[in-house]
């Protein structure tokens, strides 16, 4: 009977193990062999089908996790990441909201009520529930973009100060502490991008704002690399693509700008575009 229950929990460690890797098929695979009627078994093929890129099933499953156990906080959670994952926030505000009743001392479900809040720009409602959950890191992200977006530059920097603070080995901090000197035109932006940089080497938005800085003063070709590097990691980062393209024509690099200009036009084209959103009905999700 040990070795039994042994193997069982091996068993689900591997399957959670796979789909923290993103190896979600295979995870589908292992998930079949376990027993279907546990809480743990419906929130694994809830995270597995969001994966897969299915969200109705996996919104299924979230709600026979809630069937199970009404009051389970990762279910609650997992039900409204996936509606605020697919630009549905006013779905997750409501799913978030709800839980808030039951669970009001959880930290997760306020702090996905306030990302809610952020997509919808609901902004003072936002600040209010993201501010209750710092240091969370994924609060301050979305509190210091909600200062960014504002102009509250002074605010921001106290902000960014405390979390870097409390969390000294994080990139973030850094980096919006050097957009709001940046904004005020004050010292000190390339010396922060560059200690965020050194923390993550891979964070587009730190490479971008080098390069727009750079830009500013004249450095053309080092603006280019920084930015040529941000658009590698986020292709989609459309005034990285601008600040490149007249990074590029200050240097008389004609065609390379236009080229760059052209992509900017596409990516803002794509960006009007209506975004798939998941229908959402109380007790009849899909």
């Amino acid at each position: 009977m040990l070795l039994v229950l042994l193997f069982a929990v091996i068993d689900w460690a591997a399957v959670e193990q796979l789909v923290a890797q993103g190896r979600y098929a295979d995870a589908h695979k292992q998930l079949a062999e376990l027993p279907s009627g546990t809480l743990r078994w419906q929130l694994l093929a809830s995270k597995i089908f969001d994966g897969l890129g299915d969200p109705a099933s996996a919104v299924q499953h979230a709600e026979k996790a809630l069937g199970l156990d009404p009051r389970s906080e990762a279910a609650h959670v997992q039900l409204g990441t996936i509606f605020l994952s697919r630009h549905t926030p006013e779905a997750a505000l409501e799913i978030f909201s709800e839980a808030r009743q039951l669970l009001p001392a959880s930290l997760l479900i306020r702090l996905g009520r306030g990302l809610a809040l952020q997509d919808m720009q609901r902004w003072d409602d936002a600040e209010a529930d993201l501010t209750g959950c710092l240091p969370h890191p994924l609060a301050f992200d979305a509190l210091a973009t909600i200062l960014l977006q504002r102009g509250r530059f002074p605010e921001l920097a106290q902000l960014a100060g405390r979390f870097r603070q409390s969390a000294p080995g994080d990139h973030r901090p850094w980096y919006f502490l050097a957009a709001a000197k940046e904004a005020q035109d004050l010292p000190g932006v390339e010396a922060d991008l560059r200690q965020s940089l050194s923390r993550n080497p891979r964070f587009a938005a730190s490479h971008a704002l080098l390069g727009k800085w750079l830009l500013k003063q004249g450095r053309s070709e080092e603006a280019v690399a920084a930015l040529r590097q941000a658009t590698q990691l986020r292709p989609d980062l459309v005034q990285a693509h601008l600040h490149l393209a007249q990074a590029l024509q200050k240097l008389n690099r004609r065609e390379e700008a236009a080229r760059s200009f052209d992509t900017v036009r596409a990516l803002k084209e794509k960006e009007k575009a209506p975004r798939q959103k998941l229908l959402f009905h109380r007790g009849a999700r899909q």
